[in-house]
């Protein structure tokens, strides 16, 4: 059956959106969250939505989920900033702004704390992703031919390698 193919006699199945669900607005405001707090629930809870749900469009939206890794990146960008301006010593002139209401700074709150942010961008360079194993990495489709090869070299290189150890070249 044909990806996106369905019901009786292969017809296309197609569904109700959700009372409630992601809508197009609901979907741009949690990611412009995301971007400026870098975190997941509360930019979900700040549209109405449980992280959970922001978690499972993700996972079955390919176009959402690379929106949601560019917000990431763009609140550690955010926050490699904030450390730069608090090492400059600049941090007063972000607590006036914060102060006065700035939208941004008031997403991102109004405690900066310079060691968790090292801690957090440290994380980040060492290849680690707060959102868990490999989500929000984008997966490139690949043929079943493609597939079998990429195996069938690395199962052709662990009998190798266990030959290697056995002596049974």
């Amino acid at each position: 059956m044909a990806a996106g193919a369905g019901g009786k006699a292969g017809r296309l199945q197609v569904r109700k959106a959700a009372r409630g669900g992601w809508t197009p607005a609901k979907r741009a405001a949690f990611l412009e969250h995301l971007a400026a707090t870098c975190n997941i629930a509360a930019s979900a809870r700040a549209v109405g939505m449980a992280p959970r749900g922001a978690h499972a469009l993700k996972a079955r939206d390919a176009v959402f989920a690379a929106d949601w890794a560019r917000a990431i990146e763009a609140a550690y960008e955010t926050l490699e900033v904030r450390l730069l301006a608090y090492a400059l010593g600049d941090a007063e002139g972000e607590a006036e702004a914060e102060a006065d209401g700035d939208a941004e700074a008031e997403l991102r709150g109004a405690h900066f704390d310079p060691r968790v942010a090292v801690q957090a961008l440290g994380f980040r360079k060492r290849g680690g992703a707060a959102v868990g194993s490999g989500a929000g990495t984008l997966c490139k489709r690949v043929s079943l031919a493609e597939l079998e090869a990429v195996l069938v070299a690395r199962l052709d290189a662990l009998d190798a390698q266990a030959a290697a150890v056995t002596g049974d070249a």
